[in-house]
């Protein structure tokens, strides 16, 4: 008995043993699992559905289904298994680790809904890929390939992560129950109240600051879409910022964490992050920029 208490207060095992443990449950976890599945199917089923008379579009508006449907899910289970997993060091009394470090090890086990997000992107690359894409989709020969590659990376596997590092950070702060599904409801609603500036050709930078802000329409109902202005690349910088200030402020409830280093980590972050908004706002095109009619799209809304 002496060996086993031994050994949970002083081999408490590694941050990539406990990390591991963590990502497990978030991959067996049924929510994730439905939601990664539905992300995936409508992906899909919008593919299939396409053909050689009406190939598929809209390709940078699509991430908002991985964005939803998993990030917005891994921020409810992030959440709950936050919690759940500081009930169990509690009833254990003997806790593998401090708080700070089972908290990166639930920080780390995020990259399985970024994981996830990255799936359903690389579907709907690899099929719009096999599929071609309607002459008007303009962007694809105008607009760097990085720039592309930065939008669907940013609005698809980075806002999965930030969606269950945002969830793990509201796991540690904010007891009161629901408070999940309250910071998913603002979230929403922060994001859509984002997007007006974008609809104004004069200012549609002004939707950057949010922690997702769309890149393309979808097309309208005369056929065309619009592509918004911003530099994606630095928004990428700007976004992963916001993912690692979630992490160092969900370690920083511990308060035998709060050091030094993890001050200046967290400075050094919100630097970066700033530098990186201000640029993604600044430089590249700053204007809306709309495509020709697809011509059986508007044939379809006539």
């Amino acid at each position: 008995m002496t060996t086993t208490n031994s050994a949970l207060t002083t081999g408490s095992p590694s941050l990539g043993a406990m990390a591991r443990i963590e990502a497990r449950r978030v991959a067996r976890n049924p929510f994730f699992l439905l939601a990664t599945a539905v992300s995936v199917g409508f992906t899909v089923s919008f593919l299939v559905t396409a053909t050689d008379e009406k190939p598929p579009g809209d390709l940078l508006s699509w991430t908002v289904i991985p964005a939803f449907f998993i990030g917005l899910t891994s921020l409810i289970v992030m959440a709950r298994q936050t919690r759940s997993t500081e009930s169990a060091a509690e009833a254990m009394n003997a806790a593998p680790g401090t708080e700070g470090r089972r908290t990166l090890a639930l920080a780390v086990a995020c990259l399985v809904p970024a994981a996830a997000g990255l799936l359903a992107v690389v579907v709907q690359v690899v099929g719009v890929a096999a599929k071609s894409v309607a002459p008007q989709e303009w962007w694809f020969g105008t607009l760097p390939d990085v720039q592309v590659w930065a939008i669907l990376v940013a609005l698809g596997p980075v806002a999965c992560l930030g969606g269950g590092l945002l969830g793990v950070l509201v796991g540690r702060w904010l007891r009161f129950p629901g408070a999940a599904a309250v910071v998913v409801v603002a979230l929403v609603v922060l994001d859509m109240l984002s997007q007006y500036p974008a609809e104004e050709t004069t200012h549609p930078i002004w939707r950057m600051p949010a922690p997702w802000a769309g890149w393309q329409s979808g097309t309208s109902g005369d056929g065309t879409a619009t592509m918004y202005g911003g530099n994606a690349i630095f928004y990428l910088v700007y976004v992963l910022c916001l993912c690692a200030a979630a992490v160092i402020a969900a370690v920083w409830h511990d308060r035998l964490s709060r050091t030094t280093q993890l001050r200046t980590l967290l400075a050094a972050t919100v630097v970066v992050g700033l530098i990186g908004l201000s640029l993604a706002m600044t430089t590249g095109t700053t204007q809306n920029r709309i495509s020709d009619p697809v011509p059986w799209k508007v044939e379809q809304t006539s």
